[in-house]
């Protein structure tokens, strides 16, 4: 279902009915009726994250996820979290590099009640003086988490070194020097010129019609004025693949954690690159599951790990593939030596036949199996919305896998070992890994 058209439907092969409306304001509504469905999840989004943030608003976007909550006009934080208590409900928000979430999910009968807290706290934020400060100290402490987190500080230093001087590569929260900098009038700015009619997605999807979705976010925007202008939605985000630098080769981080936490990355393919299904199907064999390469041969094997696996993460013209391992520093090198095998044999040698079907059922059963979730299917809802502007159905999505071909599992893996790579290594005295970046 290409989504560009207004109040458009159509039903997917799981009978369950996709619909698209897009208001004279801008306000764009997706919903997803699933039949029998008694809850259902529903969000308002904005297509801003991180990597919009100039050096002046730089941590605003995850400012605004916190200072969203509490409070507005009409309501208290405590009044928020009641709202949401008060139904057996449970609510939250995202904050990404390229957009911020705030969603519920609900029993059907309380998703007015959701809709009227979600989209208040949305288009009427407070961002009072004193909660401003209560929550840079908040989101100190949660940065000072992150720090205490070895994988997470390895999983921040290779984005930083793969994409190196560009947005996409800074941390999503900002860190201790920028949130301490960050002014108040600075967010409010930020908020009043990214939280606009125009970049608002309200998606649902769950035991809900979509008419009765459409006129209730009219009821509650009618409140604010938002349906009395009229515009356009913003354009999404282009999808030209950006020209990246070359990276930074190896990055040590000493800290004294009892484990060594390795990464190692390959600069990679944008979120929409045709080949999106192939390095999924490359990712499985390799390191996507308990019978993949990496954990086989680092654990299984050689019981030198007890967490290792790879992972794509896929921007709009940007991406990245990394393989992790946590290991006893000693047998750090010898897990790197692994690693590096491990994706060069999938690049000269090819997969097996046996491997290339387990993926395949692997990759196809979970997502069966993860799409029957109202929230993802909503979370679907929106990525289709603010990237490609094609939303597939499960079936669909199960299809363009299943036309995956055995040789382009290992042509995806060759194109990834041509690119710029880096070595992230966390952990006490791990500079002896240089050599092999």
């Amino acid at each position: 279902m290409k989504l560009g058209l207004l109040d458009s439907c159509d039903f997917t092969a799981e009978a369950s009915r996709v619909c698209r409306t897009v208001l004279p304001s801008g306000v764009r509504i997706l919903s997803e009726e699933i039949p029998g469905a008694p809850s259902v999840a529903i969000a308002a989004s904005v297509a801003v994250g991180s990597r919009d943030e100039s050096d002046d608003t730089y941590g605003s976007t995850h400012f605004l996820e916190h200072l969203l909550f509490k409070g507005t006009s009409k309501r208290s934080a405590r009044d928020i979290s009641v709202a949401f208590d008060s139904v057996g409900g449970s609510s939250n928000a995202a904050t990404a590099k390229e957009y911020t979430s705030y969603y519920a999910r609900v029993m059907n009968s309380a998703l007015p009640l959701a809709l009227d807290v979600i989209l208040d706290m949305f288009v009427d934020a407070k961002i009072d003086g004193d909660d401003f400060e209560l929550e840079r100290t908040v989101i100190l402490e949660e940065l000072a988490m992150g720090q205490d987190d070895p994988e997470d500080v390895a999983h921040e230093a290779l984005a930083s070194a793969l994409l190196p001087g560009h947005e996409l590569g800074r941390p999503i929260g900002g860190t201790k020097e920028t949130i301490l900098a960050t002014k108040r009038s600075s967010v409010i700015d930020y908020y009043k010129k990214h939280y606009i009619p125009a970049n608002l997605v309200v998606t649902a999807a769950g035991g809900v019609t979509h008419e009765q979705l459409v006129e209730l976010v009219q009821q509650e925007l009618q409140k604010f004025g938002w349906l009395d202008e009229t515009s356009t939605p913003n354009l999404r985000r282009a999808q030209d693949e950006i020209v990246l630098p070359q990276t930074q080769s190896f990055t040590s981080v000493n800290q004294d954690f009892a484990q060594a936490n390795i990464l190692l990355g390959y600069q990679s393919i944008k979120g929409m690159d045709p080949d999106r299904y192939a390095l999924g199907v490359m990712n499985t064999i390799l390191g996507g599951g308990m019978s993949s390469r990496l954990y086989q041969v680092i654990r299984e094997q050689r019981g030198l790990a007890y967490s290792t696996y790879s992972y794509q993460q896929g921007y709009a013209d940007a991406g990245y593939f990394g393989l992790y391992a946590g290991c006893n520093p000693e047998n750090s090198e010898l897990v790197v030596t692994l690693m590096k095998k491990e994706l060069a044999d999938i690049s000269d040698k090819g997969v097996t036949k046996e491997e290339f079907d387990l993926a395949l059922g692997s990759l196809t059963g979970g997502l069966a199996l993860r799409y029957e979730s109202s929230m993802a299917r909503m979370n679907r809802l929106l990525s289709a919305e603010i990237g490609s502007g094609e939303y597939l159905s499960t079936s669909e999505i199960l299809g363009r896998f299943q036309e995956v071909e055995i040789d382009q599992v290992q042509a995806v893996a060759s194109r990834i070992l041509k690119n710029n790579s880096s070595l992230v290594a966390v952990g006490p005295n791990l500079e002896t890994l240089q050599q092999l970046a």
